[in-house]
């Protein structure tokens, strides 16, 4: 039999020159040879984890392709012992996926991850030897081993509370970080960690009861802070933050009444997911939050509400509170207030484009 692919001048059965010269490759056969990577032919990502993982990054899948990546400025995949880029890794269901792309230099490729307070790094290695990933907040760094081809996840690393963000780098092939630090801007639900959480009535915004602290939403900037001493508020305490970055970007929200602000926060300070505003006090008069007004100190419907009516930005409120697993307030009587135009209605569907 003839073997498939050899040129017609070596058709000839009795042709010993041209049997020697498949040997040897003279008679310039267009087959031609292709490598495969340590891990196989799709030149890896399995689906190894460190013992460091996280439970939160469980079921990540190292193979898909995440949205956005790409190679960071002046990034390249050179350097590859074997096979080509490596997969681009992606963050847990529900986890905000900050940045993905290749580490320069190194055969490594990242997905920076945002959880509520923390971030954690999925790193692929596309080289034949084995690397490290490394997810640091100024303070404290955790460094994980990614196999040759492989996949691994850290565990989570709280976010650096000046700024919110971390510091992510790789060792293959070299040594490089990603050139600026990663900010979480995940939103999360403010009240997740009170005690005896009780939800109560919607007015200007949404009244919760219980004990402990009360986070902010998303990454903003304070402008208005009083602690304890606004005489226009039940419990004296009224914050407003403008939020920075997600669908309500540009939008202002307050916190106020019984709660104990963190003294170290001001005008002017970041917040983020993980920025504890203050303490909330079990006890009467509770809590109230709800959109604001940039630099007044009041609510967004603080000209047309009376007491005790339900407004409908109260309702809006409520409703990026429930997609973000906060338990509803209680529905009353509105008519106080006119419908506003100019705000999303549907924050599940404007959250989940965006996370």
């Amino acid at each position: 039999m003839v073997r498939p692919g050899l040129p017609r001048s070596c058709l000839r059965a009795l042709a010993p020159t041209c049997a020697l010269a498949w040997i040897v490759a003279a008679c310039g056969s267009n087959a031609s040879s292709k490598g495969t990577s340590p891990a196989g032919d799709d030149g890896g990502g399995s689906a190894a984890r460190t013992d460091s993982g996280s439970d939160g990054a469980a079921g990540v899948d190292a193979a898909a392709d995440a949205p956005g990546s790409g190679p960071v400025d002046g990034a390249s995949d050179s350097g590859h012992e074997e096979g080509g880029p490596a997969p681009a890794p992606r963050c847990a269901a529900g986890d905000r996926q900050e940045w993905s792309g290749a580490v320069a230099n190194t055969g490594m490729t990242v997905a920076v991850c945002s959880s509520c307070g923390a971030s954690y790094v999925v790193a692929s290695n596309g080289t034949g030897s084995d690397g490290q990933a490394s997810v640091a907040n100024g303070s404290t760094t955790v460094t994980i081993d990614v196999p040759a081809g492989g996949t691994a996840t850290s565990a989570n690393v709280a976010d650096n509370p000046a700024d919110g963000t971390v510091t992510v780098c790789a060792t293959g092939t070299s040594h490089a970080c990603l050139p600026n630090g990663t900010p979480n801007q995940k939103y999360c639900n403010p009240y997740r960690d009170l005690t005896s959480l009780n939800p109560e009535r919607i007015d200007q915004g949404v009244d919760y009861g219980g004990a402990g602290p009360i986070y902010a939403m998303g990454p903003g900037t304070i402008d208005v802070f009083e602690n304890r001493n606004d005489t226009g508020w039940p419990g004296g305490t009224f914050v407003s933050y403008k939020l920075t970055a997600g669908p309500a970007a540009g939008r202002e929200i307050y916190l106020a009444e019984n709660i104990d602000l963190d003294p170290s926060l001001k005008s002017g300070s970041f917040v983020y997911n993980g920025t504890a505003l203050g303490t909330l006090v079990n006890a009467s008069p509770d809590s109230e939050s709800g959109w604001g007004v940039a630099g007044q100190g009041v609510t967004a419907e603080y000209g047309c509400y009376t007491e005790g009516c339900m407004t409908p930005l109260g309702v809006n409120f409520n409703t990026l509170l429930v997609c973000l697993g906060s338990p509803s307030g209680t529905m009353g009587q509105g008519g106080c207030c006119p419908q506003p135009t100019g705000w999303p209605t549907d924050w599940c569907t404007e959250i989940a484009g965006w996370q």
